[in-house]
Formats: structure tokens, sequence, C-alpha cells
């Protein structure tokens, strides 16, 4: 139990941005990451990848693709009742900052958008990225590369 406690600590926000990255939603990032991890202590095999932050990011996003095929199946309900609180402005240049950042990553393909979220921030290595995504080796590096041009030019488009 201690060494899923360790793992949980030293990988869970690694994970959790992962997971807002891939599908936008704080909720269902968070659903992700507790699954996520409950996943792995449950397996019975031992990690066949390289780092473990690879293991877990290829867990996570098989369980965002799980929750998007179901999703699909539903129409969403119109949001009537929205917390209209101001915050400090600061708070709002971030949160904006944050939401624009998420949509011009919705804006890509799922695969490319897993792959430089787990290149940008948490600098997982290109070969379990190419292990996580099943793709080769050169193809991980060219899908980093274009999304991150995809992104900056998504990001001019909206200023």
């Amino acid at each position: 139990m201690q060494a899923i406690q360790a793992l949980y600590q030293q990988h869970a926000t690694v994970v959790y941005r992962f997971s807002l990255g891939l599908c936008g939603d704080k909720h269902l990032a968070n659903d992700l990451v507790a699954e996520t991890f409950v996943r792995a202590m449950m397996s019975s095999s031992p990690i066949g990848m390289e780092t473990v932050q690879g293991y877990l990011c290829t867990i996570a996003r098989r369980l965002y693709l799980k929750e998007w095929y179901r999703h699909q199946r539903h129409t969403e309900l119109e949001d009537v009742y929205r917390d209209m609180a101001p915050g400090p402005e600061q708070s709002l240049m971030v949160a904006r900052e944050l939401q624009h950042t998420l949509y011009a990553l919705q804006q890509l393909p799922e695969i490319d958008r897993a792959a430089v979220l787990m290149r940008a921030e948490d600098e997982v290595p290109y070969e379990d990225i190419a292990r996580a995504l099943d793709i080769s080796l050169s193809s991980a590096k060219v899908k980093v590369f274009r999304a991150r041009l995809k992104l900056l030019q998504i990001t001019k488009e909206a200023s």
C-alpha cells in the first residue's frame, strides 16, 4: 500500500495535467487520475515501459478514450445555473489563458494532443511516447513537432 501511495504522490500531478489536457474538464481529469492509479494498483503484470510516467499516461489515455466513446452516445443538457461570481482580475486572466490553451489543445487530433502533452511539461522520452501511442519513434517526434506548430498557429489566430 505504501508503494502505491509513493507512486501516487510522485506522479499524480503529471497524470492530472496530462488528463486535463486530453479532456479539458477538471472533474473528469480527477476521475481519470483516480481510476489510473486504481488500475495500476490492481494490475497483476509489471510495468512494461521504461518509465512509470509513460505507463500511467498510457492508462489515463486509454481510460479517456473509453470515456470519450461512451460520451459520444449522450447529449449534454444546457447549463442554466452558471456561477456568476466575479473573481480577482489576475485569476480571470489566468483562467482565460488556461481556457484558451485547453481550447487550442482540443483542436488537435487526439493522438497529437496525447503526444504533445506527454512531451511538453513532463518531458516523457520520445521512445515512451511512441510505445504509448503505438507509433514509430520518428512518428512520435513528428507528431510532437507538428502539434506544437499547430498550437502556435491557433494561439496566434485567436489573438
